[in-house]
């Protein structure tokens, strides 16, 4: 059971270690698109939603398709921590500041990493049907 444990934790690290990196380069390509249309900077926060959104996703996805089963439960827990840690950092720089962009995170985030654990899920178990 302990071990089991351990193993449902290392899944969920490696998803958030693979939704980090694809987050990082999905900011990186928005930002030399950005530099080489020379658009001003009050599309960033638009582009790192996006690209945290991705990253939920494919944090998601890796996650629900280790587990073989439950990726609307899985694709939610990605979600939900997401959001949470953004939740505080956001809180942290904002000195407090909730404002209806939190709600908005909320259900993109929740959107994109429930999607990603189902399809994660049907990928694993090769249907061929979502």
């Amino acid at each position: 059971m302990k071990k089991e444990a351990e193993n449902k934790y290392s899944v969920f690290i490696k998803a958030f270690i693979i939704e980090a990196i694809i987050t990082a380069v999905g900011v990186l390509v928005f930002a030399v698109i950005m530099y080489f249309l020379e658009a001003g900077y009050e599309y960033s926060a638009v582009f790192a939603t996006v690209s945290l959104a991705i990253g939920c996703f494919f944090g998601a996805f890796y996650a629900a398709k280790k587990f073989g089963q439950k990726g609307l439960l899985n694709g939610a827990i990605v979600g939900i921590i997401t959001f949470a840690i953004i939740l505080v950092v956001s809180l942290i720089v904002d000195k407090g500041a909730v404002t209806v962009n939190t709600l908005f995170h909320l259900i993109i985030f929740m959107l994109s990493s429930v999607i990603g654990g189902v399809l994660g899920v049907n990928k694993a178990q090769n249907k061929k049907y979502i």
